[in-house]
């Protein structure tokens, strides 16, 4: 598909203030972006950006943007800058029709999708996709030993070593810290004089670097699916995951009694876990690793009862293959070295989490500690650098966010997102029923409409206000008005 993209040119001189020590300030021409027409009322650009805003007479890169004009440029508010998480942001704004989100939100902004360094489109150079694919972060789970634990890090880093020859100079500014002044460039091209944003899932992570690093330039900020990019310690930020996870099996049980169509409705399906685990049917892991991908996704609850169903009866199979991830893709892309150089930068050996796993399994003992390894999975044998690692938030003088938290987020855990609230100065949660990304993914009306009042006037909800699960009515046999399964 040719998008007949055109670049915004961003200058790469240094603002005077600039800091060596960490804490730069992006800077862009002010120039308004020279958006081409790319088809059903979209506008498409690229940027070309330092690859390290430290060094900006350096090797330089291309972002990809997108933008869909407001509908009545004349009650129009200005620019909202979008990222909508894992894969290609502007992907999103080419598809017909467009996710309902943006018909609210082009009634009073030109939406405006910044994608992430190295993910865009092929036609204009925006992707960039790695020769070895990524081995999955499950096989960790499997993994039985050291000889095992070895093998999956041999793999990982064949992938990194792909990556970092496929991407050349721009491997090193695979971070967060870097995309948070790509976003703070893209601000001051456009002539917003404060950032209006929304930071769907990974998007989130980006929202938290530019917090911190350009606190007084926010005028709004919406979060959703939130990762924690505020832990130090890793075994922190696992513990919580795992928490996480933990309390999803026991809400995968409530639902399930809530629900007479559910394979286990009036079965306690914790107990018919923990009984399967005893009896061990199948390799080490392969149960948790079905269980896992299952709770990660709310949507595939029906099959997981099902399947437990099955096995209790003595047939585990469908753990192999109707609630088993699915197979690595044929090349991995680059988001997933930023995640390791933003959250695991550094990753213990495999006896040195042993401990770390017995401290998860004394919190999460049922499925939760398998959280542990299955994102250790992710990075373990990758290069170390670059980095941009994982501390407390100081963003003093933001004007006050909204994050939303799903109840049923267990990719970016709720506990996570709560404690990244706290850092943000004045910041307002809104609990909800659904899960992951339930804005954007979901189309949850009641905290749209929240969204909506807080993006145009700054509204914030009253405090203690949540949001109703709308998605999760929708799986398996809806519930009647007394909340009970019919």
């Amino acid at each position: 598909m040719n998008l007949n993209r055109a670049r915004l040119r961003i200058a790469t001189t240094v603002a005077a203030g600039f800091l060596l020590a960490g804490c730069g300030v992006a800077s862009a021409d002010q120039s308004a972006v020279d958006w081409r027409d790319c088809g059903a009322g979209v506008r498409c650009a690229t940027m070309t950006v330092p690859v390290d805003w430290r060094r900006p007479g350096g090797p330089a890169t291309l972002i990809n943007l997108a933008e869909v004009p407001a509908k009545d440029p004349t009650h129009r508010l200005g620019s909202l800058i979008v990222n909508w998480g894992s894969g290609s942001s502007t992907s999103t704004v080419h598809t017909t029709p467009l996710p309902p989100v943006y018909d609210d939100l082009t009634q009073h902004f030109d939406v405006v999708v910044i994608d992430s360094r190295g993910v865009g489109q092929t036609d204009n150079h925006t992707l960039v996709p790695c020769p070895r694919p990524e081995p999955s972060a499950f096989d960790l789970v499997k993994a039985t030993g050291q000889a095992d634990w070895d093998a999956h890090a041999r793999a990982n880093a064949a992938y990194d070593a792909s990556c970092r020859q496929a991407a050349g100079p721009l491997f090193d500014g695979l971070t967060s810290w870097q995309t948070a002044h790509d976003i703070e460039a893209l601000r001051t091209a456009l002539g917003e004089p404060k950032l209006r944003y929304i930071g769907n899932s990974y998007g989130a992570t980006y929202g938290q670097a530019y917090a911190d690093l350009f606190p007084d330039h926010v005028q709004s900020m919406f979060l959703d699916g939130v990762p924690d990019h505020t832990q130090p310690q890793l075994e922190d930020w696992l513990r919580d995951r795992a928490v996480t996870q933990e309390q999803q099996l026991f809400r995968f049980r409530d639902w399930c009694d809530a629900r007479t169509s559910c394979a286990l409705h009036g079965q306690d399906a914790v107990r018919i876990w923990d009984d399967l685990v005893a009896k061990a049917p199948l390799p080490v892991g392969q149960l948790d690793v079905g269980m896992l991908n299952s709770l990660l996704t709310p949507p595939t609850w029906p099959k997981l009862a099902q399947t437990l169903a099955k096995a209790k009866a003595g047939d585990p199979g469908d753990f192999l293959t109707t609630i088993a991830p699915l197979p690595p893709e044929p090349q991995g892309y680059l988001l997933d070295e930023t995640l390791c150089h933003d959250y695991m930068p550094d990753v213990p050996s495999y006896h040195q989490f042993l401990p770390i796993e017995q401290r998860l399994k004394t919190v999460a003992p049922h499925i939760g500690w398998a959280e542990g390894r299955l994102e250790l999975g992710r990075c373990v044998g990758l290069s170390l650098a670059p980095s941009y690692p994982p501390a407390p938030l100081k963003a003093t003088g933001m004007a006050p966010a909204l994050v939303a938290i799903g109840e049923l987020d267990s990719n970016a855990p709720n506990l996570g997102a709560a404690h990244v609230t706290t850092q943000l100065p004045g910041a307002r949660a809104i609990w909800h029923g659904d899960g992951h990304a339930a804005y954007f993914l979901h189309g949850n009306t009641c905290l749209n409409g929240y969204v909506i009042r807080y993006l145009t006037d700054g509204t914030l909800p009253a405090a203690g206000a949540t949001c109703p699960a709308e998605m999760m009515n929708h799986v398996g046999q809806p519930l009647d008005a007394t909340g009970a399964g019919r």
